[in-house]
């Protein structure tokens, strides 16, 4: 486990906050462009936190969720990961 990434329940913090970001970029029709000028970002930035290669500050979280309209703790919850286990379910069959 990566230093510093806390557990909620059998899952990282890390990787629900991932999956919760592409899972809000998708719902609300984004691209990584549009969502990178929403929250004063870079496409490349917003691809690399999809991606899980770290973890943003606070103060980016909140400009992520104000973005989404969302309060900033849902960035955070466990909320979409079995989505992504079926999607990776599907993956796996191909």
């Amino acid at each position: 486990m990566d230093k510093g990434v806390v557990k909620v329940k059998d899952y990282v913090l890390k990787e629900a906050f991932c999956i919760n970001l592409k899972w809000y970029r998708f719902s609300k029709g984004l691209t990584q462009e549009k969502l990178a000028e929403l929250s004063n970002s870079t496409p490349k930035y917003i691809s690399d936190l999809e991606r899980g290669k770290f973890f943003p500050s606070f103060s980016k979280i909140v400009d992520l969720a104000n973005a989404f309209n969302i309060e900033p703790y849902q960035l955070l919850m466990p909320n979409h990961l079995d989505d992504k286990i079926e999607y990776n379910r599907i993956d796996n069959k191909r």
